[in-house]
């Protein structure tokens, strides 16, 4: 039997008592399509297809509508109507939609996906929200060398999947060999660039490295990426990169703080900065 206060008062011999109504919270629209996938709504209204079998990204689109809002704000607040847009690793799509939204069909974002456990969702979202016309999919790997490299994800944490050591954790199970592609190849024809975003569990140095060229035509680049010191430490020189990032090339950093706050950080606390997500640009901002 469920125990309530008024139940407890009557029982005391309180009576009369007026108790404020508890609002009650509208159920977050979600729905099981079958073989492991499901379709939500995020809080800005967007359809987005799941895998259910995620425990990392899923349960919070699915029961909240949303996914790391604080890079989210970011996004929203340095994009603009019009502008072009790189992203490395799109998975489900979630920061595609308000990459999409804020850009506007005059804009255009290529986005680069390599883990193939995850396009069908990506397609099927980008295709449900109509921005397949504004959206240009790659499935491949962006790095600093093209050819063919081998990917690893964890089946329960689709936002794992990474370029793969040699030797991997037994949760790594699933191992596929997928084309790589250079940012400069694949965008050669770009002019410049307004933002990179890249969530690519570590190989962002050799995203970064592979776009030399991208990065020095786009004088207003702004760089959106998620920043692990450990995960990319042990494929690169990671002081290198920063002083090849802020010395040669200009950029200045921010960490993305909560509410979407963008906090100063010196290059030289970068290689041990905590997890997080961080933005890179030039100037002032």
């Amino acid at each position: 039997m469920a125990i309530t206060i008024r139940g407890v008062l009557r029982r005391l011999g309180v009576k009369n008592v007026s108790l404020p109504a508890t609002p009650a919270r509208p159920p977050q629209p979600y729905c099981y399509l079958g073989e492991g996938r499901a379709l939500a709504l995020t809080h800005r209204g967007q359809m987005i297809f799941l895998d259910t079998r995620d425990l990392g990204l899923t349960p919070h689109i699915a029961m909240h509508g949303t996914w790391e809002m604080d890079v989210e704000a970011v996004l929203g607040r340095l994009l603009r109507r019009g502008q072009r847009v790189a992203e490395v690793g799109a998975n489900m799509g979630y920061h595609s939609l308000t990459m999409a939204e804020a850009v506007g069909p005059e804009g255009h974002i290529d986005s680069f996906e390599a883990n193939p456990a995850v396009l069908p969702l990506l397609r099927a979202t980008l295709s449900v929200n109509g921005f397949g016309e504004r959206v240009t999919l790659h499935p491949v790997a962006a790095l600093d060398a093209p050819g063919e490299v081998s990917f690893s994800s964890d089946p329960e944490h689709i936002g794992s999947g990474h370029l793969a050591f040699e030797v991997e954790a037994a949760n790594y199970s699933r191992r596929v060999t997928v084309p790589a592609v250079t940012l400069d190849a694949a965008l050669a024809a770009v002019p410049t660039l307004d933002l990179l975003r890249m969530d690519a569990e570590g190989s962002e140095p050799q995203v970064l490295r592979g776009a030399a060229a991208l990065l020095a035509r786009s004088p207003g680049l702004r760089i959106v990426t998620e920043w692990s010191a450990p995960m990319m430490a042990v494929r690169c020189d990671l002081p290198a990169l920063v002083g090849w990032l802020g010395s040669e090339l200009g950029f200045r950093f921010w960490r993305i703080a909560k509410g979407g706050a963008m906090e100063p950080v010196p290059a030289e606390s970068l290689p041990q900065l905590p997890h997080g997500d961080v933005v890179m640009m030039r100037g002032e901002g």
